[in-house]
């Protein structure tokens, strides 16, 4: 993939991440924690964020679920 920056920040890159407990994945950019499902334009602005698209019930929880693709 190539870097793109997010289009909502601009302050990192967008990054594949994907959920430890179903293996789902998508883009998510670590400073603001904005969200685009893999289908997404990574360079339109997204609406979607970390603990909405999660559901986790909180920050913390978002990222022990959330590992790096590799």
């Amino acid at each position: 993939m190539d870097k793109v920056a997010c289009a909502h920040c601009g302050q990192d890159w967008v990054r594949c991440y994907k959920r430890k407990d179903t293996g789902q994945k998508f883009f998510l950019c670590p400073e603001c924690e904005s969200v685009w499902e893999l289908e997404d334009d990574l360079h339109e602005d997204t609406d979607m964020y970390l603990s909405g698209y999660l559901m986790t019930g909180g920050p913390a929880k978002d990222w022990e679920i959330s590992t790096p693709c590799g």
